[in-house]
């Protein structure tokens, strides 16, 4: 398998998952401002991660990608499992983090592709425009952790290395973590696993 990637996109969770199961995963770092035609051909809308199985077959979205990993081991118990409820709390506060997070910090790191006028000023008020979203969506998350290290079920979960690979955004955004304590204890504490100081490296290097 390869995995197009990009340092510092939510690429990193499918990395995290493939150190975590042990999984065989080539990566292949891309440049989102001029992606060549092999990867546009791979996920026309040139976007990480973008996984190519050894068959050929793309697939694309990171939720679809770090469940397909998780499905690949079941055994190693990084989904829900079979509970109604636990996997109902797993894909909710999945969906928060791709429907809800991500999309204000998309605007915030990129606001030139939301509004046709790219005057400093009409850039500076897209941003800001989107600031008070991103702290709404914080505080549901700084909420759902508690006094925990993990995003649901008290374990880990697939949904561990997707919240750390967006949550890590947050450092870029606010000048400290003050204000979210229960995120900065999570993002730590995820920073001490070694499957996470893993993929990090290799989100670095490339290799």
């Amino acid at each position: 398998m390869k995995l197009y990637f990009s340092p510092g996109a939510c690429s990193l969770a499918p990395m995290i998952l493939a150190e975590w199961l042990e999984l065989p995963l080539e990566v292949e770092r891309v440049n989102l401002r001029a992606p060549s035609e092999a990867f546009l051909a791979d996920n026309p809308l040139g976007a990480v991660p973008t996984l190519v199985l050894d068959d050929g077959t793309a697939m694309t979205q990171v939720d679809a990608i770090v469940q397909y990993f998780s499905d690949l081991k079941p055994e190693a118990g990084l989904d829900a499992g079979d509970d109604l409820m636990d996997r109902f709390e797993l894909h909710r506060w999945q969906a928060l983090l791709t429907g809800d997070y991500h999309p204000p910090f998309g605007a915030w790191f990129g606001p030139a592709r939301y509004t046709t006028d790219h005057s400093e000023a009409s850039l500076k008020a897209v941003k800001d425009a989107v600031e008070q979203r991103v702290r709404n969506v914080t505080k549901q998350i700084e909420n759902q952790i508690g006094s925990g290290t993990h995003i649901v079920l008290g374990r880990r979960t697939l949904l561990d290395a997707a919240a750390y690979a967006m949550l890590r955004w947050l450092r870029n955004f606010e000048k400290d973590l003050a204000p979210w304590p229960n995120i900065a204890r999570f993002l730590h504490a995820m920073e001490e696993d070694s499957g996470v100081k893993a993929a990090l490296e290799r989100e670095k290097t490339g290799a």
